[in-house]
């Protein structure tokens, strides 16, 4: 296979610094070299949306500043069968994060005209849509659709019907979308795996699918999540990062269940590009990680650089 140009071969690193799986990487070489690449991410609406969307939208900011387009849906339906809320509701919080999500897009420097915003309730109840979710419903089986729901379902909703049709509603809207890369985080990678086996039996190509990694919580046991009120927002004030960073599980000269890294390999590094730590310079994770491990960087000094770093950072979408 022809190598890559210089510029291509930089986005290809970053976007795997970015993530923790490619579906496949030989398949998204092909597609940068063709030019030809539309990507998108779901989010369902959320009051407040915390630093692990920013992490899971990072790889879709990428492709759309090296010039490829991007779409993100606001995934209103799907709250709706996962059982977040009212529709009517869920449409006035998608709506919210739409603003905070084009502010996100400006902190990064990306074009606000290669992202397009779409909602889920303006294309899910078409008759079309229907008669290809029912299509689907036919070559999948339940017990496929309900594996593929394991880590995103909330506990409540977790056996009942509407999340098997959350899952056949997730392939399908890579096709309505018309988008040949899926980005999500690692907990959606068995729906990705139905959408690339099954998605060509509708007559439509095999999508690509980018896994970003699932950011812990201050705890270090659980992902970060409002519920959980273990999670950093994009609207905590600095005082409340501070502290939050500073109440962080990070024991020292140990990456297995750090938060701390997790922020800084996947969030800091990636939208900033360095960082400060006990004034030095560092601009690579494997080099903080050796110094980490040899204990050259106590707990407290990273914790207060990646606080600062983060303050920086969420000023920016802030405003």
């Amino acid at each position: 296979m022809e190598a890559l140009n210089e510029e291509n071969a930089r986005l290809l690193s970053l976007l795997k610094k970015t993530s923790v799986e490619i579906l496949t990487e030989e398949e998204l070489i092909s597609l940068i070299k063709s030019g030809n690449i539309t990507a998108y991410i779901g989010y369902e609406p959320s009051n407040v949306l915390h630093i692990g969307s920013l992490v899971a939208c990072s790889p879709l900011l990428l492709l759309a500043k090296h010039g490829f387009r991007g779409k993100i849906l606001l995934a209103d339906v799907h709250a709706w069968l996962n059982g977040k809320g009212e529709l009517e509701e869920l449409r006035e919080l998608a709506v919210e994060n739409e603003r905070i999500l084009r502010r996100v897009i400006n902190a990064f420097g990306v074009p606000a005209s290669r992202i397009e915003f779409v909602y889920g309730s303006d294309y899910q109840f078409s008759e079309d849509y229907v008669k290809s979710l029912l299509k689907l419903s036919r070559l999948i089986t339940a017990s496929k659709a309900r594996k593929a729901m394991d880590m995103i379902s909330r506990r409540e909703m977790a056996h009942k019907i509407s999340s098997e049709i959350y899952s056949l509603m997730q392939c399908l809207d890579i096709m309505f979308l018309g988008v040949n890369v899926a980005i999500g985080g690692r907990d959606q990678r068995r729906i990705h795996v139905l959408a690339r086996e099954y998605l060509t039996r509708l007559d439509y190509i095999k999508p690509v699918a980018i896994h970003t990694p699932i950011i812990l919580g201050i705890d270090g046991k659980e992902k970060m999540s409002k519920s959980l009120n273990n999670a950093i927002f994009l609207n905590d004030p600095p005082e409340q990062i501070e502290y939050k960073v500073r109440m962080a599980y990070c024991p020292e000269g140990a990456l297995e269940a750090n938060m701390v890294f997790d922020i800084l390999q996947y969030l800091i590094l990636v939208w900033m590009g360095k960082i400060e730590i006990n004034g030095v310079p560092f601009d690579d994770a494997s080099t903080i990680f050796r110094y980490w491990v040899d204990k050259r960087i106590s707990a407290k000094e990273l914790k207060k650089s990646v606080s600062e770093a983060l303050i920086q950072l969420l000023k920016k979408i802030q405003g």
